[in-house]
Order: structure tokens, then sequence, then C-alpha cells
């Protein structure tokens, strides 16, 4: 909003005024009398300085870029290591269960011993436990 107090007050300018009684309201700073009575005000004012005056007590309201930052979930990040093992425990687990299920297949009849649970299950907890002892950095 304009600094200029005498300067006419347009129809964006109501509506970030607006903005900001709404955002008042919401987190408490305002009763309902006093939130319907500035919007009002806020309809019918002339001049920035009018509705400057309605939001004077309140916080400004958040730009797009506070909100979005506000918003964002920052997701802890692993460890290139701990990435790198994840990602071959993977592919060592494909591997297997692909030799697995190739071997249930050419000999026919029922599912053979599940053996790949052997490679792929006390080395998914040690990745387990690795990954939640690990300090994580923020985005």
């Amino acid at each position: 909003m304009s600094h200029d107090p005498e300067l006419r007050a347009g129809d964006t300018d109501r509506d970030r005024t607006i903005a900001v009684l709404t955002d008042g309201y919401a987190e408490g700073r305002l009763t309902n009398d006093e939130f319907q009575v500035r919007v009002d005000s806020a309809h019918v004012a002339s001049t920035v300085g009018e509705l400057n005056a309605l939001v004077v007590d309140l916080p400004k309201a958040k730009t797009d870029d506070e909100v979005r930052q506000t918003n964002a979930v920052s997701r802890p990040k692993l460890s290139k290591d701990l990435r790198a093992g994840w990602v071959s425990w993977l592919g060592v687990g494909i591997l297997v269960n692909v030799i697995w299920g190739a071997t249930w297949i050419t000999h026919g009849g029922s599912a053979p011993y599940y053996w790949p649970i052997w490679v792929i299950g006390p080395w998914g907890a040690g990745m387990f436990i690795a990954t939640m002892s690990e300090p994580r950095k923020r985005d």
C-alpha cells in the first residue's frame, strides 16, 4: 500500500486491507464486532490514510513469498552414503528376487523356500537403524 495517506484508495488497496483484517480476525486479534466494523469501513474508505488507520494496530499481511516459505515442508535429507546404501539394497533385493523367481519358474510346482529374506532382511534392518540414527539436515 502507498505511504501517502491522501492518495485515493483503489479496490486493490481495499482488498489488501481486508486481507490484513481477515488475518487479524483469524489470529484472534479482533473480535467479531471489531472485524465487521473495520471491514465495512474498508469498503467505504476513500483514501489510503483511512485504510491505514484500520490496520495500524495489526501485523502486516504476509507476502506471497513469506506464505510459500511458511507452508513449505522442509524434508530431512539423507546423506549420500545412506542414499547409496538404500539404492544398493534395493538393487540387490530386486536381483535376488529375480533369481528366486526364475528358480521357481524353471523348477515348476510350489514356491521354493524364500531364501532372499536372509539377504534383504538383515541388510534392510541395518539400513533402517542407520537411517533412523543419522542426524538430518533440513532443506
